[in-house]
């Protein structure tokens, strides 16, 4: 699990990873929800909102990331 957090924060930290995905679907109101990876099986999935990449995990952690300028700022709801 700790493995998951990392690979998160990693990405967080670049905003967003530069690996395409393993599968893209529409959910909601048109919004495109990748699955990036899984790990043990929890599946780490990726959305864009608003200039906001949002990840989240099968196990409910999320992560937002967003960029104002020059500067990067991350949003964590690790449980």
């Amino acid at each position: 699990m700790k493995k998951i957090i990392i690979i998160l924060a990693i990405c967080a930290g670049l905003t967003s990873c530069h690996k395409p995905a393993q599968s893209t679907e529409t959910k909601g109101n048109g919004f495109q929800v990748e699955l990036l990876f899984q790990q043990d099986s929890v599946k780490v999935y990726r959305f864009v909102d608003g200039g906001r990449v949002h990840y989240f995990t099968s196990k409910g952690e999320t992560i937002s990331t967003f960029k104002t300028g020059k500067h990067s700022y991350t949003d964590e709801n690790i449980q």
